[in-house]
């Protein structure tokens, strides 16, 4: 079956080039079920896939670049949340360039050359690609899943203490307000007192 676009899910394990003659377009692997043949070529799929996910491609690249400071062949986080990180084989300007979800990679290993790529469902696979440059793009989206994480500790941990600092003023709130309550009680039984008299 093919298709024109494709979204990528939480099942999406690969993207890759391939070509037809003069054209180039998508073989797209997800978990379960046959490979999906598409009509964009993968560097598509993954720019279609960002503005999906209300960002641009370029925004992704800049996020990996100031998390990470990897300044070429960058691995992307997806989604807001960074549960899609996908690694690529060459640069986004060539054509046949191929995306891997970071979360699907059981193994790799050299293989005439080449890379050898075993996935979690045991699905095997041959890359055009020598075993460092793969390795080096892999341990660089290991990197980027790393450092964002590292960015949401830290963010929920300000978050903590502004909450905890919140909690606090809002008790100490409480107190003053009993406190002028109490005050106000006071004064209006003195009233009260007054005017008995």
């Amino acid at each position: 079956m093919s298709r024109q676009h494709y979204i990528i899910n939480d099942e999406t394990m690969y993207i890759i080039a391939k070509t037809h003659g003069r054209y180039t377009e998508s073989v797209v692997g997800e978990l379960y079920g046959e490979p999906i043949e598409c009509f964009s070529i993968p560097n598509k799929i993954l720019e279609h896939n960002c503005k999906y996910h209300f960002q641009t491609y370029a925004s992704r690249k800049d996020l990996t670049r100031s998390l990470s400071g990897i300044r070429s062949k960058h691995p992307i986080i997806l989604d807001l949340f960074g549960s899609y990180i996908y690694f690529c084989t060459h640069s986004d300007r060539v054509t046949e360039n191929s995306w891997f979800n970071l979360r699907y990679i059981d193994s790799y290993y050299d293989y005439n050359g080449n890379t050898k790529v075993k996935f979690e469902n045991n699905e095997e696979m041959e890359i055009d690609i020598s075993y460092s440059s793969f390795n080096n793009q892999y341990l660089n989206a290991v990197k980027l899943h790393y450092k964002f994480n590292l960015a949401k500790e830290k963010t929920y941990r300000k978050d903590e203490s502004a909450k905890i600092s919140y909690e606090h003023q809002r008790q100490e709130m409480q107190y003053i307000n009993e406190a002028a309550r109490e005050t106000y009680l006071k004064y209006m039984r003195g009233i009260d007192q007054i005017n008995k008299i």
